[in-house]
């Protein structure tokens, strides 16, 4: 399964598979030394040889070096060349600590690389893949930029205008995910009032989103699910208006958490015959963990 560059986004051919597998990665902050991202390497690494996914989904907090702009070009291209490395086509989205000047050019290999999945979208940071079975479009993945505070009502206007325009074009809404960084204000209301299921151990720090940015994705009505990344010690998961709002566990052991919850990674299956998608917490040695 690989994507396509005949179109001006990014296609996922899924032809003859019934289910896409989708693997978030977040959260590596990999500047922290070069031990904890070797094992933060082969941990992932293995755990795309458990997993066999179809698509990586990169969702920030990667190579950090938020205070330190002279390193960071060269943290940012070692993490990138392992990324490659995997060999499955891949999407990426900043998270706060990568460092705003390595963003673009991040953003522009991820175009160029040929196990890359193709960010044209709004120019900003927000795009999508559209996954395709037969030809036909049978799910939208969004990818959204949520810089360092949060996500911005341009972006998840963006998205809301986008699933509009594809739903007049194809004359149908097709289900879709949305993946970005920085969490919702939702996620520290569901901790709060006990909906969270899952580990939830710390703080949701959601900044500057005033708990309206969520308005825009429920409204674009085709959104059946959200993964985020930036609170090392939660992994959990919670519904909103029928939207599935989750963590997804981070993956580096050079930040925080590990003494609390055990590093890995967060397995999206979906559907390519419906709306119906699965997911689950996986780990280097193949086992699995879900919050039911």
């Amino acid at each position: 399964m690989s994507p396509s560059l005949e179109h001006p986004y990014a296609v996922l051919n899924a032809s003859g598979y019934r289910s896409v597998r989708i693997l978030q990665l977040t959260d590596f902050h990999s500047d922290k030394g070069d031990e904890p991202a070797e094992q933060t390497y082969a941990d992932v690494r293995a755990i795309v040889d458990h997993t066999q996914p179809s698509l990586l989904a990169v969702t920030g907090d990667i190579w950090c070096c938020d205070d330190d702009a002279e390193r960071a070009p060269f943290v940012m291209r070692r993490d990138l060349a392992f990324v490659e490395s995997l060999g499955v086509p891949w999407a990426f989205t900043p998270g706060n600590h990568d460092h705003p000047d390595t963003v673009a050019e991040a953003l522009a290999r991820s175009a160029a690389s040929l196990g890359a999945s193709l960010p044209l979208g709004n120019g900003d940071g927000d795009y999508r893949v559209e996954v395709q079975a037969e030809g036909v479009a049978c799910w939208d993945i969004f990818f959204l930029n949520s810089r360092a505070r949060s996500l911005a009502q341009e972006d998840v206007a963006w998205l809301e205008h986008e699933s509009n325009r594809l739903q007049l074009l194809r004359g149908r809404a097709i289900p879709a995910i949305a993946y970005f960084h920085i969490p919702l204000k939702q996620y520290e209301s569901a901790r709060l009032d006990g909906r969270a299921r899952g580990y939830a151990q710390e703080e949701v720090l959601y900044w500057d989103d005033d708990g309206t940015l969520f308005d825009g994705i429920r409204r674009a009505g085709n959104v059946r699910a959200c993964f985020v990344g930036h609170s090392h010690a939660n992994d959990f998961w919670f519904e909103e208006d029928g939207i599935v709002l989750s963590y997804g566990r981070a993956a580096g052991h050079g930040g925080y958490g590990a003494d609390r919850l055990r590093k890995g990674a967060t397995l999206v299956e979906i559907d390519t015959a419906s709306a119906r998608f699965d997911f689950v917490t996986v780990f280097a040695d193949g086992s699995r963990w879900s919050a039911d």
